[in-house]
């Protein structure tokens, strides 16, 4: 399996400067002046800059993260078997009728109950 540390590390950096971007932006944008909202307007294309260096980096990461994963379809086939098990000896049955249930002791009653039997009338 590849090493994927410095993808999501290149994820991190470009959200840092992405956020920083957008603080510098709001800090602007703050004080209120035409002055500084003329500032503020110049850095936007800065941060449309640095969100699309983020979504590429974004993409990237979850490519390799992707190519990185066992092969779904192997991992979840489970063979189809054709043979009939047959209970174990001494195994208790999973549905029994309510009188042979009312012939139980308390503490079988429990085990019946707790191992996932059922009473059928």
């Amino acid at each position: 399996m590849a090493d994927l540390k410095p993808y999501f590390d290149a994820v991190n950096t470009t959200e840092v400067e992405v956020q920083r971007i957008a603080s510098e932006l709001d800090a602007l944008f703050i004080q209120d002046t035409e002055e500084a909202r003329a500032q503020a307007l110049a850095k936007k294309a800065e941060l449309d800059e640095a969100l699309k260096k983020h979504d590429e980096a974004v993409s990237t990461y979850e490519s390799r993260q992707k190519a990185n994963r066992p092969n779904e379809v192997a991992k979840n086939f489970v063979p189809v078997s054709t043979i009939k098990t047959e209970p174990a000896e001494g195994s208790q049955p999973t549905v029994i009728k309510r009188v042979d249930y009312n012939q139980l002791n308390l503490v079988d009653r429990d085990r019946f109950v707790k191992s996932g039997g059922s009473i059928e009338d």
